[in-house]
């Protein structure tokens, strides 16, 4: 699996965002280490969203991308764990691939980083703070991440997915146990082929899928600028399909759980 050009080459903005949630240590160690979520969204909320961030690590954008999507449709609880021990990648690697996929190697690695660990432990948090529904969020490579932690044969997602999304294939995704929602940008390769191999499966709600032909890789992450007005629109519709998708499969799953 490679970043596209576009995640390789773009680098972050120097946009700004006054965040709305807060930090906290995760109450259950991850390989023994005490780890960090930024969590943000109404208590009350018993839904809860899973964020992984791209390979900017938290950026103000990306802040408010999450922030905003917490408080969409009703709100959500969301955990956005911290993924990355160490620093994230140096915009000084834009350009040497090999060294991008050196860093996800070592510290971006969904089993041997123990990311997958590191998910369960927020999702346990949130089911602590009265979650009983969950969906996880990604960004880029976070996307990636996302769909790999919904392929788990024990996974608790009813939706996966994320904005400009790194590495979707028809391969990545085979063993998905949730729909997906992916909004591609103008520099990713065709997602329909990728939203077509899933349907197979049957799930309860379908899989969507949009392409933002205006929009460059990383609008809503670390290489967005929402004081860009036609960014913070095409990032406030992004918003409102996450939020409008996770209530819907939300909503489905209730329903059905009653009806049991």
């Amino acid at each position: 699996m490679t970043l596209n050009d576009a995640c390789c080459n773009t680098p972050p903005t120097d946009a700004e965002w006054v965040n709305k949630g807060i930090d906290k240590v995760l109450p259950t160690k991850v390989n023994g280490e005490d780890r960090m979520t930024y969590r943000t969204g109404p208590k009350d909320s018993k839904r809860g969203i899973i964020g992984v961030y791209d390979i900017f690590g938290f950026h103000p954008t990306s802040y408010q991308f999450f922030d905003r999507l917490a408080l969409a449709n009703g709100g959500f609880q969301v955990s956005i764990p911290f993924m990355f021990k160490q620093n994230s990648i140096a915009p000084s690697l834009l350009g040497d691939r090999p060294a991008l996929m050196e860093f996800l190697a070592q510290h971006g690695h969904y089993k041997n980083s123990h990311l997958d660990a590191l998910i369960r432990a927020a999702v346990e948090d949130l089911r602590a703070d009265g979650c009983t529904s969950f969906s996880i969020i990604g960004q880029c490579w976070g996307t990636y991440i996302a769909v790999q932690a919904a392929s788990e044969e024990d996974s608790v997602f009813l939706a996966a997915g994320g904005p400009h999304p790194s590495m979707m294939t028809v391969e990545a995704v085979k063993d998905v146990k949730c729909p997906l929602i992916l909004l591609a940008s103008k520099d990713e390769a065709d997602m329909v082929p990728v939203i077509e191999s899933v349907k197979h499966k049957k799930f309860t709600v379908e899989s969507f899928h949009k392409r933002f032909e205006n929009m460059h890789h990383g609008w809503c992450g670390g290489r967005g600028d929402w004081s860009n007005p036609e960014q913070f629109q095409a990032g406030l519709e992004a918003v409102e399909l996450f939020a409008e998708y996770c209530a819907k499969v939300a909503a489905v799953a209730e329903n059905n759980n009653n009806r049991q």
